[in-house]
């Protein structure tokens, strides 16, 4: 069942590089009611003069993303700036016109072999735990993509250790599969290049559940995640609203204005590129 009155989340991401920098945690805040959400972000970017150098980390602008299943609109608002963006909500197929899709591709698969294996093992422990009124599950997840014959992907591990509730966030204009588990994998190719041909494996009962805690380990990169704050008390109706006085445009800003030290070495990178023409 879908979100059947209000609800709130506040969520803080940390991540831990291989050589143990650690950037600022991302924050971000959803409202859901049954026919709109909004996922408020503020993002950041990091600067450096050179490979020996600190980073230097900038906040952008405060933004949020504004679904209205109601109206069938998206709207993308920067607060700094005042100003917005909109745009018809995504149409997507029904449960019988993706089986159509999946059949064709599946069958177009049948001669080629695949490429890549991505193999997913999920172990419940059996603890529980009482998080925000609800009963939590500790689950281990690893997740494993192992090269096969043509392949040109690299071989990696990906191990997370989390708790997880039973709750759906999903509004009514969300596509009817967000809720259930699937399979996913992503490869970036070069111009010409083939993709590649996934086949996937579960061992265990993938879990379903929204996660509320977790701690994911990858090649050295540590990834944590944390759900801070949950309320169902009933929501502003103004928050789901763009304020009137804001402008609207053909896109928002989303990254921050660089330190002035970064600008002028930026300007004067410029100018020497341009010198050298």
């Amino acid at each position: 069942m879908a979100v059947t009155g209000s609800l709130t989340l506040h969520r803080v991401r940390r991540h831990t590089l291989p050589d143990g920098r650690r950037p600022p945690p991302l924050e971000t805040i959803e409202y859901f009611q049954p026919d709109r959400k909004r996922e408020e972000h503020r993002g950041y970017a990091g600067y450096r003069f050179g490979p020996r150098s600190r980073d230097i980390y900038r906040r952008g602008p405060r933004t949020a993303l504004i679904t209205r299943c109601d109206l069938g609109q998206a709207f993308q608002v920067n607060f700094d700036d005042r100003q917005y963006t909109a745009c018809p909500l995504q149409s997507f197929p029904t449960r019988d016109e993706l089986r159509a899709r999946v059949d064709g591709v599946e069958q177009s698969r049948v001669e080629t072999a695949p490429t890549v294996l991505v193999e997913t093992e999920t172990i419940d422990t059996g603890d529980r735990r009482e998080l925000f009124g609800r009963s939590a599950r500790h689950v281990m997840t690893t997740r494993r993509v192992i090269p096969l014959s043509g392949s040109r992907s690299r071989e990696s591990k990906t191990v997370t250790d989390g708790w997880y509730i039973d709750l759906d966030t999903r509004v009514s204009c969300d596509p009817w599969w967000s809720s259930g588990s699937g399979h996913a994998f992503v490869s970036i190719l070069a111009k010409g290049e083939q993709p590649e041909t996934p086949t996937f494996k579960d061992i265990g009962e993938p879990e379903r559940g929204y996660v509320v805690l977790s701690r994911s380990t990858q090649d050295g990169s540590v990834t944590e995640l944390e759900v801070t704050h949950l309320s169902t008390v009933a929501i502003d109706p103004a928050l789901f609203e763009v304020p009137a006085n804001f402008s609207l445009v053909e896109w928002i800003r989303q990254d921050p204005v660089p330190p002035l030290a970064i600008r002028m070495k930026q300007a004067y990178d410029r100018l020497k590129h341009r010198r050298k023409r």
